[in-house]
């Protein structure tokens, strides 16, 4: 796992939210360090699996300490403020410990089991820890009596596992791959799936969801008829799955118990009383909880059918090629062998040892179009089959060596190589590099032009773009039309009249280069030449 580029800002950001976090939170407090909801531990578990313990966990404790008047402790009490402050801390640290550093937890949410493990070793355990230590505090202090021991314990938990829920969930999910693009997060290497909110239908029906949400508030008493919106949560996770349903939990939250605390604070009536809080806290829970799951498998069923459709897809295309491969194969291999064979049948009844001569040369030039179109299907087999392995390249060094076997192909032909590498060492698959650049350099070599006063050159170049590494291979050949460029990596495509080869290279070099999880384009101008460049990031 790579570290992230770590901005300085960071923590001055998570401090912000997280001190305003705790003043929402106040609106809904109903006794001493007791709320119907708590923000601050919410939005440090996010935080912390984002950015990591050194860079929240002080934030999250400083923020502690310096919110503690705001819940009723007494000024002249401020040394306790340092213990008091330690609960929360300890929930942000065991949420970080427990899910990402013990079980190496996604924080992203790919799939149920790493959804269960985050609920349960990053929630809900932690909420265990504070609870009890929190209100063990308190008591041992005296700033509470022990008679509402395990009433605020019941209390608080309910109210810590409830707002964490209805937070982190869509945070890590919808965010988390937003971050990473931006590499403000660790990264990881796993395919990570856009939240599926993508398509018009489904935020229509969405919006309109949220629309009854909104006017549920004012039709129905929440305090008798809370499982409707729980009911509506299981709807949508059915429907849409796991990203819509962690959405609409938080919309419930944010309607239903954040809204009222913060409109009662300005003399509005507010929504329930606290044994309600408590009996609402705990159906509510199981409730939203049951519908997120439900959502996190209908998600997983809909990613495991797309996946069998496109290997299925996939499949189709390999079987046609497969077709194409053994009828092409063996006409390409039987051409050259009935050459052969009927230039030995020749020079048996021929006597004239110059016509021999003439005789030996085809058939040497039959066997070396065999023997390079041998050559590309075990490029082509290479390919398919060899697990990529990484390592230091030295690209001056691999292209001069392909190039030194290409000589022949250009005895005819002084055709000057330039290199212009500015990124000369990249960490790569060496074996698929060297099969991707051999066809591109073959060509640029087979398809020169011998106008008189044509002097050929081929230009080979490295650069940076982004993320990504680049590399260019220019020639001044004859070129390539305009309607042939999206037909010329098709398995056994030849668009030229001197195409004397299989037609595999350039759809080995694709291939080839989709392997190491790169990309290839060209770009030509008939009768100027033309430009291949490939795509790729190093492999670590």
């Amino acid at each position: 796992m790579n570290s992230t580029k770590q901005s300085f800002w960071i923590p001055l950001l998570v401090f912000l939210v997280i001190h305003i976090g705790s003043h929402v939170s106040i609106l809904a407090q109903h006794d001493l360090s007791v709320s119907d909801y708590y923000l601050p531990t919410a939005f440090s578990v996010v935080f912390i699996l984002w950015f990591g313990p050194k860079n929240i966990l002080p934030v999250m404790y400083i923020n502690a300490v310096g919110t503690s008047y705001l819940w009723g402790n007494p000024v002249e009490q401020w040394p306790l403020w340092f213990l008091y402050a330690i609960p929360e801390t300890l929930f942000t640290f065991f949420a970080w410990f427990l899910f990402k550093k013990v079980y190496d937890g996604k924080y992203w949410l790919p799939d149920i089991r790493n959804t269960v493990l985050f609920l349960v070793l990053g929630v809900f355990i932690p909420a265990i820890i504070e609870t009890f230590s929190l209100q063990s505090m308190l008591v041992w202090t005296g700033a509470q009596s022990p008679y509402t021991y395990w009433k605020y314990i019941v209390s608080n938990l309910l109210s810590e596992f409830t707002t964490s829920f209805f937070i982190t969930l869509p945070a890590l999910y919808f965010l988390s791959p937003w971050l990473k693009r931006k590499k403000l997060v660790y990264y990881f290497q796993e395919e990570v799936l856009a939240p599926q909110l993508a398509r018009r239908a489904v935020l229509l029906e969405m919006s309109g969801v949220f629309l009854c949400l909104s006017v549920l508030v004012f039709l129905v008493e929440f305090r008798e008829f809370w499982f409707i919106y729980g009911f509506f949560s299981l709807y949508v996770a059915i429907r849409f799955g796991f990203g819509p349903a962690i959405l609409t939990n938080f919309y419930i939250l944010i309607i239903i118990y954040v809204l009222p605390k913060i409109f009662a604070g300005f003399g509005e009536n507010e929504v329930g009383g606290y044994q309600d809080v408590i009996n609402i806290f705990f159906g509510a829970c199981l409730l939203f909880v049951f519908a997120a799951i439900t959502g996190r498998v209908i998600s997983d069923v809909m990613i495991a059918d797309e996946k069998l459709i496109r290997q299925n897809s996939e499949l189709e295309k390999t079987n046609e090629e497969l077709d194409r491969f053994v009828y092409s194969v063996s006409h390409d291999l039987s051409a050259p062998l009935k050459s052969i064979l009927g230039l030995v049948n020749i020079s048996k009844v021929s006597t004239d040892i110059g016509e021999h001569y003439n005789y030996l040369n085809w058939i040497e030039r039959s066997v070396k179009k065999l023997e390079l179109f041998i050559s590309e299907v075990l490029d082509y087999s290479r390919n398919n089959r060899q697990q990529s392995v990484s390592e230091n390249i030295s690209l001056e060094d691999l292209c001069n060596e392909i190039i030194e076997n290409l000589n022949e192909m250009s005895e005819t032909k002084p055709i000057q190589f330039h290199f212009n590498f500015l990124e000369p060492e990249i960490c790569q698959d060496k074996t698929r590099l060297k099969i991707i650049l051999n066809n591109l350099l073959s060509n640029a070599i087979k398809f020169q032009k011998s106008s008189p006063g044509h002097k050929p050159y081929v230009k080979i170049s490295s650069f940076r773009n982004g993320d990504e590494l680049q590399i260019e291979v220019e020639d001044n050949g004859e070129g390539i039309r305009s309607e042939q460029l999206e037909k010329i990596f098709q398995m056994f495509y030849r668009g030229h009249e001197k195409a004397s080869g299989s037609g595999l290279g350039l759809y080995i070099a694709k291939e080839a280069t989709s392997k190491i999880n790169g990309s290839i384009s060209v770009r030509s101008e008939y009768g100027k030449g033309s430009t291949f460049v490939i795509s790729f990031k190093d492999l670590k």
